[in-house]
């Protein structure tokens, strides 16, 4: 079975005058259909920068990135945008919905930038609200919600497009923790449902509620694994960062 998503050996540099800083260091793993991915670092790990190529919103330097088996590092910006509309849908940490819309216009924007008619733009977008339980508000401005709810939305945008992979960029991190557990529970629905989720955060008690976690350290990967093994959660070099007892 091809992966949805393949690192091979993917580096990323960044030059600041004299220094190179290393943000990925020959990572490589792979992401299969169906699966439920946590991507968890602390800052500076490299998870943003994973984040960004997974999104197709930057390219490796060195090594291969593969999309749905095509190579999305030698892509232009065109192919790159057209590629992220129709495999990804995005749900970020502040929402990043438009205040002058209503619900059911923000749902519709991915569904307009792909040319999908009006009406079925309105239908599919009734649909995902519905999904996510506010198909009675779709009036609503987003300032008329919580932000438990803003997020909703924004996970219903990331519906609409059917995407092969949603990539949740911290999507609890500006949420109280009871609506946070609430977030992470409609992306385990989705999983269960039979939706790609790749999750990226900072915070290991939201990373263990995914089905396999990558833990990723100066830009290398020191776990790839189940979430519910004892190694998931505390190893050597992460110990002291997590929770557990340093060493």
């Amino acid at each position: 079975m091809r992966a949805l998503i393949e690192f091979q050996q993917v580096c990323k540099y960044y030059h600041m005058g004299d220094t190179t800083v290393v943000a990925a260091d020959h990572i490589s793993f792979q992401v299969y259909k169906g699966e439920f991915v946590a991507i968890v670092g602390q800052s500076g790990s490299g998870k943003s920068t994973c984040m960004n190529i997974i999104g197709c919103l930057d390219v490796p330097s060195d090594g291969t990135y593969l999309l749905d088996g095509r190579d999305v590092g030698q892509m232009n910006k065109n192919e790159l945008a057209e590629i992220r509309n129709e495999l990804l849908g995005f749900i970020f940490q502040q929402y990043n919905l438009l205040p002058k819309l209503n619900l059911l216009e923000n749902v519709e924007v991915p569904l307009m930038y792909a040319g999908v008619s009006k009406k079925e733009r309105r239908e599919r977008a009734k649909v995902a609200l519905e999904m996510v339980g506010l198909a009675e508000k779709w009036r609503h401005k987003p300032n008329e919600l919580s932000g438990g709810q803003q997020q909703r939305v924004s996970i219903a945008r990331a519906l609409v497009g059917e995407p092969s992979v949603i990539l949740a960029d911290e999507p609890t991190g500006a949420l109280d923790s009871r609506t946070g557990r609430e977030v992470l529970g409609i992306l385990q629905e989705l999983h269960a449902a039979g939706h790609t989720v790749v999750l990226i955060t900072h915070d290991n008690s939201i990373a263990v509620q995914a089905q396999r976690i990558i833990r990723l350290e100066d830009g290398h990967v020191i776990y790839d694994g189940p979430s519910d093994a004892p190694e998931a959660v505390v190893t050597p070099n992460t110990a002291g960062r997590f929770g557990g007892v340093p060493s």
